[in-house]
C-alpha cells in the first residue's frame, strides 16, 4: 500500500512540478520569487532522488531535472529583475551561489547513480546549472 502511493504521488510529480514553477513566475516580488525558485529547486532535487532509488520512468526524471534547470535560472533572472547592483543583494547572491553549488555536487552524484541512457539528461542539467552558479559567483565576487 506505502508503495503504490509513492508511485502514484510519483506519476503526478511532472504535472504538479509544472504547476509549481507557474506558481514560483507569478511572485510579484523579485526577492521572495528567487528564494521560492531556490526552494523548489531543491525540493524537485529530492523528488529525482528519490524517484532515481525508487526506479521511475526516464521521461519523469527528465521533467524532474528541467524543473531543477528552470527554477535554478529563474533564481538569478529574478535577483536581476530587481534592477539593484549585486553588490547591493550581496547576501542574495551568496545564498544563490552556495544553493547551486549543493545542486551541482548532487547532480554530480546522480550522474553517478543512474543508468548510461539517463546520465545524458543528469549531464545536461549540471551544465545549465552550471553556467546559472558561474552566474552567482560572478555576481558575489564582482559587486558590478
Amino acid at each position: 500500500m506505502r508503495t503504490m502511493c509513492f508511485f502514484v504521488l510519483m506519476a503526478a510529480l511532472p504535472l504538479a512540478a509544472g504547476t509549481a514553477l507557474d506558481s514560483v513566475k507569478q511572485e510579484p516580488d523579485p526577492v521572495k520569487r528567487f528564494q521560492r525558485a531556490l526552494a523548489l529547486a531543491d525540493s524537485t532535487m529530492q523528488s529525482a532522488s528519490e524517484l532515481i532509488r525508487a526506479g521511475g520512468s526516464k521521461a519523469e526524471l527528465e521533467a524532474s531535472l528541467n524543473e531543477i534547470a528552470d527554477a535554478s535560472a529563474l533564481a538569478l533572472r529574478s535577483l536581476r529583475d530587481t534592477g539593484k547592483k549585486p553588490a547591493k543583494m550581496a547576501k542574495e547572491y551568496k545564498k544563490g551561489e552556495l544553493a547551486t553549488r549543493s545542486l551541482l555536487k548532487r547532480l554530480g552524484d546522480m550522474a553517478l547513480a543512474v543508468g548510461f541512457e539517463e546520465r545524458g539528461a543528469v549531464e545536461k542539467t549540471r551544465d545549465q546549472v552550471t553556467i546559472t552558479h558561474e552566474e552567482f559567483l560572478l555576481g558575489v565576487m564582482s559587486g558590478k
